[in-house]
């Protein structure tokens, strides 16, 4: 199985107005972030769909600029660092990474 536009869409209301062509690159790009990755069968599909997730989410998040915090006639907003841990897209992909990838790993060498 292969991910699709509707397994990174779901039923997460910031992604139903995206169109196929965002969603279907966004997947390919995560589908070689995965493979590179290492993950393989079902956590290749889940790590793409997680790491499409992410981009597209990314891509959502920058669209309001890079404004840290804002306020207007009394309404603050403030935007989150994306690198700060709050991206659980990302969270989830690395958990898998980790789990079931070789990822970084391809690298280190011990000894015992």
């Amino acid at each position: 199985m292969a991910a699709t536009n509707e397994d990174v869409k779901g039923t997460l209301k910031i992604f139903q107005s995206l169109t196929d062509e965002e969603v279907t690159k966004a997947i390919n790009r995560a589908n070689r972030k995965a493979e590179h990755d290492g993950l393989t069968d079902a956590a290749l599909d889940d790590g793409t769909v997680d790491y499409a997730r992410h981009l597209l989410f990314i891509e959502h998040a920058m669209s309001y600029g890079p404004v840290q915090s804002a306020e207007t006639f009394g309404n603050q907003q403030t935007n989150f660092d994306k690198l700060s841990g709050n991206d659980s897209f990302l969270i989830e992909y690395n958990d898998l990474v980790e789990a079931f990838g070789s990822g970084a790993n391809w690298g280190d060498v011990w000894t015992e």
